[in-house]
């Protein structure tokens, strides 16, 4: 059988490799040189592994003082019959911060179609960033993304590059420090129809987040129905909560399709959640507090005229 394979012409062998899973296509290259000159000379058609997560970060942990970037990869393991098993074998890789060139190399060794979720801890070295949104193509879904950065001015265009790339996701977390950098005022994250809960938390002195930005998001993804809110003042607070409470009531214009969401809010002044509350108090909220006031949340209804069911929001001052 060897025999008869050997005699094929290399693209033909090309073809019948590419279907072999690849933690399996080493012993197609043991077999004979010629096999494993075809799977070098083909390599884009033959199969790669499959993370199902991946995470960049930071890493100071080597004795020589040198910092790295570290990559932790989750693949998926394929059996005999070519079937993805529900497990994972987990890899740790390091580059060197003076080597981030190396990492398309690196990228271009797995197929990310099958990504779950990705983890981004970045201190500095944002580009790292700005590689990994040039293979971040959103033909599925991917359940969650966690982005923390901390950027300086000369590096703030890696992250929004990246968060740009963001267009398929169901969970989104950000945790920026972008101290007194200025965003463009009609930057916009384009996920669209699959987000159902997101984190926003901006650290001392950023400004990230703006009106149009909510209002995008909250426009183009009616499942979503969590939100988890940290910001530095009032204002931005009572900004974000305003747009998203127009969006969904917005609904109202397309029939009666009426929604529960929830927001957490966590903050740094004590000042500020009692301020929100006489807000949400006020004539000026839309939705009608159902209960007694409380000082850590409020719960709200507002009745349809048309059906007689409710639009309901749940507000809640939490840590994390």
């Amino acid at each position: 059988m060897d025999l008869n394979l050997l005699s094929l012409p290399l693209e033909i062998l090309a073809k019948i490799f590419s279907n072999i899973p690849w933690n399996q296509l080493i012993n197609v290259k043991l077999t004979a040189r010629k096999f494993n000159f075809v799977t070098k000379k083909y390599l884009k058609d033959m199969q790669k592994p499959k993370p199902c997560f991946i995470e960049f970060e930071n890493d100071y942990t080597h004795n020589d003082g040198i910092g790295r970037i570290k990559i932790i990869c989750h693949i998926f393991m394929i059996n005999a019959d070519g079937i993805e098993k529900n497990v994972s074998l987990q890899k740790e890789f390091f580059l060197l911060s003076s080597e981030l060139d190396h990492l398309h190399i690196f990228l271009k060794k797995f197929d990310l179609t099958s990504l779950l979720s990705v983890d981004i801890l970045l201190d500095d070295h944002t580009e790292v960033m700005r590689i990994f949104s040039d293979y971040l193509h959103n033909a599925n879904r991917i359940c969650s993304i966690f982005v923390t950065a901390k950027n300086c001015k000369d590096d703030l265009d890696n992250t929004l590059l990246f968060l740009q790339k963001i267009k398929n996701t169901r969970f989104l977390s950000l945790d920026l420090y972008f101290p007194h950098l200025i965003v463009p005022k009609d930057f916009v994250i384009p996920v669209k129809n699959s987000l159902r809960s997101i984190r926003l938390h901006e650290r001392e002195n950023t400004a990230f987040v703006n009106s149009r930005m909510i209002e995008y998001i909250v426009e183009n993804n009616p499942i979503l129905d969590g939100y988890r809110l940290s910001f530095n003042n009032f204002e931005t607070y009572k900004m974000v909560i305003e747009t998203i409470v127009k969006g969904e009531l917005s609904r109202r214009n397309s029939g009666c399709l009426h929604k529960y969401i929830t927001l957490y809010l966590s903050f740094s002044s004590h000042e500020v959640f009692p301020e929100l509350l006489r807000y949400f108090y006020s004539e000026e909220f839309p939705y009608i507090g159902t209960d007694i006031e409380d000082e850590n949340s409020f719960n709200g209804d507002l009745g349809c005229p048309v059906c007689g069911k409710f639009d309901s929001i749940k507000i809640e001052k939490k840590t994390f």
